[in-house]
């Protein structure tokens, strides 16, 4: 059919008729206009505009621009021409990472669009589609390449289909035969469970945590599925083979339905049809003793003792469970309700009433010293043969394995009756509560907590400038899962930094209404090669809503190159630039990395304006380390020598949290701030702190230092500024301060980098000094310095850990915590660094 110019009047016209139409199956590409119509929802979901869309009344589709370039996100990469979003439009959780038709092993073009029976039709241009039909088809074509054969890939949605097809023809338009490969490649990450290795004909993946299920349906071929990061799906016809070879002149088409589902009753429910295959549908509805429904319970269908297909209830209790003709079991289990076992004849009826018992239910009640609701994380342990529960996978939202977090200390949560012990807590300014509860069957169980707030932390908030979750790729954790994690960490300040994508989170924090207890801003960890060497976090940056990356800028592997644009981002706006996880050898003495000292990435030394140096125990520890035949850096003691050396850049810690059990928290900075409110955090007051170095950084305790010297009486230097001291006399002010849950017992100066034992305190050599309050340690120490020198001071819990309070990975950490350097000029002419090199210089790990 002609197009015609797309004008304001015709497009108005044209989205009230799409949205009018009784039926028919759409495909538009996507734009600010149609958005909120056209985007499917979940955590998964990587449409921009150009993409596009295709959905009916089943379902809903997002093919994503066939140009190169196109990436979903870091790891899920040259996706144009690929299926990246599809989900039941009914129940909205899209989980798909990819589906990449023939391993996606060639670029694909636009080819055109077929439409049968259409009610609107309208292609200006590429990115003016707009098109209602009763069936609607999206062609691709790859670029013609010697000695393989021409691929032809397109995408049909029809009325009523709840399955996208995808059909792809292999022609051989040279003169010598070829072989065409029958495969796909899918990437449904981390929590998804898959089919087995063996042939079937039907392949599928299910995430229950989520609600998402995929199933794919090849015409007349056997699935093989080969798991790796990118699953491939290999098409074995008739011969056994996948792969066919082609005469000149011969063609082959391979066609696949692509289904999504709620779960994988719903696969095998529309395979079966598809399939012609005997089929049967028995509504369960499950509820306790009490009438209650109960859902997210686990419904698992057995025939003759073998697992064929699982699912969850939705929120009213109900599932579609497809059982076939056969006698089959169904066992049906929830989180506190035990489990019960049915038996199904074959010629049961085709709705089932399923009752389990009553949960044991806790009803949280979580304040303030006020009676104020406040976040909190909740971590319920069994106790006395009662198992720890199972809230929900390692990239959930409120339920985390054996940890709830709530936003405001208000929940109820069924349990299995027992014995737990539970612990309370909202970061290290609060004291932790620890209680024991006993829950029985089919009551309810109160807990109560008021959370003391035992460490003053006012003229500073809490940071974390590294984290990540979905959209950055290299994990599946849900975003508003990451809020919830360093909100309940009472993490005041974090900005948003997936990989190579800007993102934001202030959608949560509004659904949550939080916004007033976490500031945040857009920004961007830029993730290049080598590895680990050229990873680089920045904020605050510009997002542009629905383009590609957000509008962010792309990586380099020089990382001089790519670290030099993102400071010169968004026209070399402020931003903080930050260096990730460096090898400090490799960076700053080792460019080639052959383990012999050169001058390094000089290209990135004057562009990063803080550089993370955890961990931070280690900063007792020499420079370098040695294990079997090779030497390995301390990256914080190498920082030390950067400062001797005269580069003064400031040190942070981050968690790099990927996944939400315990991710966030145990790692911060406390950064100097004219508020104490994160309701008026400004981002560039913090990024000038930061620059400046006014920040400490800690695991938990929290750490004052100030500088004064000793002929001034009232001002004081805090860490990252400078201090006059003319007869180099100057006098220490140390203040650490630790909720109840661990513990500090020694303090460190350290001048210049090198700890002198004369200022080494410690709880056993110098009891006085110590305290068993909340203030742990408050004294001012004097200091006589011959030169000009960098104090920092570090004090550790050497025979402390943070326990259980942060989870098991971190549970045997020490508590500890650095400040940034202060300067001392002590001859006058302004501060030098001494060039001490405190033993060998670094040069790339594993040396």
């Amino acid at each position: 059919m002609p197009a015609c110019p797309i004008r304001r009047g015709f497009f108005l016209a044209l989205m009230a008729a799409l949205a009018s139409s009784a039926y028919g199956s759409d495909l538009v590409a996507l734009a600010p206009s149609n958005w909120e119509r056209y985007v499917p929802q979940g955590k998964e979901v990587d449409a921009i505009h150009g993409d596009f869309a295709l959905m009916n009344d089943q379902l809903m589709a997002i093919v994503a621009n066939p140009r190169r370039g196109r990436n979903a996100n870091m790891t899920v990469r040259d996706v144009g021409g690929c299926l990246i979003d599809l989900t039941r439009k009914d129940r909205q959780s899209d989980q798909l990472s990819a589906f990449y038709p023939c391993g996606q092993l060639r670029d694909l073009r636009f080819a055109g669009i077929e439409v049968e029976a259409p009610t609107v039709y309208e292609t200006a241009a590429l990115d003016q589609v707009f098109v209602r039909a009763r069936r609607v088809t999206l062609r691709l074509a790859a670029a013609p390449r010697e000695k393989t054969p021409d691929i032809e890939v397109s995408y049909t949605l029809a009325d009523g289909w709840p399955y996208v097809l995808v059909a792809t023809t292999f022609s051989n338009r040279g003169d010598t035969p070829v072989d065409a490969d029958l495969l796909d490649a899918i990437r449904a990450d981390h929590s998804f469970e898959f089919s087995p290795e063996a042939p079937n004909v039907l392949f599928w993946a299910y995430d229950k945590h989520f609600g998402q299920a995929y199933g794919v349906l090849a015409e007349g071929h056997e699935i093989l599925g080969a798991n790796a990061r990118r699953l491939l799906l290999r098409y074995r016809n008739h011969d056994g083979k996948a792969a066919v070879r082609l005469a000149p002149g011969e063609s082959y088409r391979l066609i696949r339905r692509v289904i999504p589902g709620a779960d994988l009753f719903e696969i095998e429910h529309i395979a079966a049809s598809l399939t012609n295959r005997e089929s049967r549908t028995v509504r369960l509805a499950v509820k306790d003793a009490s009438g209650h429904p109960i859902p997210r319970a686990d419904v698992i269908l057995s025939v003759a003792g073998k697992k064929k297909a699982w699912g969850r209830t939705d929120e009213a209790g109900g599932i579609a469970v497809e059982t076939g003709r056969v006698p089959c079991e169904i066992d049906v289990s929830a989180t506190g309700h035990g489990q019960k076992r049915i038996a199904l004849a074959r010629d049961a009826g085709d709705s089932l009433a399923v009752e389990l018992p009553a949960a044991a239910v806790v009803v949280a009640r979580v304040s303030d010293t006020q009676g104020a609701p406040i976040p909190c994380k909740v971590q319920f342990l069994g106790r006395d043969g009662t198992k720890n529960p199972d809230l929900g996978p390692d990239s959930g939202e409120h339920g985390v394995k054996n940890i709830y977090y709530s936003h405001d200390g208000r929940f109820r949560l069924a349990l299995e009756p027992g014995s737990y012990e539970v612990i309370v807590s909202y970061g290290p300014e609060y004291d932790a509560v620890f209680r024991r509860l006993d829950l029985e069957r089919g009551k309810e169980t109160m807990l109560e907590a008021r959370l003391v707030r035992s460490v003053n932390t006012e003229g500073w908030i809490s940071t974390d400038y590294h984290s990540h979750s979905s959209p950055s790729g290299d994990n599946t954790s849900s975003q508003l899962g990451r809020v919830l994690n360093l909100l309940c960490e009472n993490v005041e300040f974090a900005p948003c930094t997936e990989h190579n994508r800007l993102s934001t989170y202030e959608p949560h924090l509004k659904r949550l209404g939080a916004a007033h207890r976490m500031a945040t801003c857009v920004g961007i960890e830029l993730t290049g090669r080598p590895l680990p060497l050229n990873h680089q976090n920045a904020f605050p940056l510009i997002m542009r809503p629905h383009t590609q990356d957000n509008g962010g800028p792309t990586a380099d592997d020089d990382p001089a190159i790519q670290i030099e644009r993102l400071a010169l981002w968004d026209n070399a706006s402020e931003k903080l630039v930050q260096v990730n996880h460096p090898d400090i050898g490799w960076m700053f003495g080792d460019r080639n990395g052959d383990h012999t000292r050169d001058a390094g990435f000089t290209g990135m030394h004057n562009r990063m304006d803080v550089i993370e140096v955890h961990p931070l125990h280690t900063i007792f520890d020499p420079p370098t380390s040695q294990n079997s035949a090779h030497t390995y850096n301390n990256t914080i003691v190498n920082w030390l020598q950067l400062l001797n050396r005269g580069f003064r850049i400031p040190g942070v810690v981050n968690t790099d949290a990927h996944y939400n059990f315990h991710g966030s928290g145990w790692l911060r900075n406390y950064v100097k701030s004219p508020t104490d409110n994160p309701a008026e955090v400004q981002t560039l007051d913090v990024v000038h702190a930061s620059e400046r170095g006014n920040l400490v950084m800690s695991s938990g305790p929290f750490l004052e230092v100030g500088l004064r010297a000793d002929d001034e009486q009232k001002s004081q230097a805090i860490p990252g500024q400078n201090l006059r001291a003319p007869r180099g006399q100057a006098r220490l002010k140390i203040k650490v301060q630790c909720p109840n849950w661990f513990d500090v017992d020694r303090v460190q100066v350290l001048v210049n980098g090198k700890a002198a034992e004369a200022l080494n305190f410690t709880r056993k050599s110098t009891p006085a000094r110590f305290s068993n309050a909340a203030v742990k340690f408050d004294q001012e120490i004097p200091l006589a310095l011959e030169r000009d020198s960098h104090v920092i001071v570090a004090t550790i819990g050497e025979h402390s850990r943070l326990g259980p309070v942060m989870g098991p990975e971190h549970a045997e950490d020490r508590p500890v915590a650095v400040s940034n350097p202060i300067f001392v000029d002590v001859d006058g002419n302004g501060f030098q660094s001494n060039g001490d090199a405190l033993g060998d210089l670094p040069v790339k790990n594993g040396s």
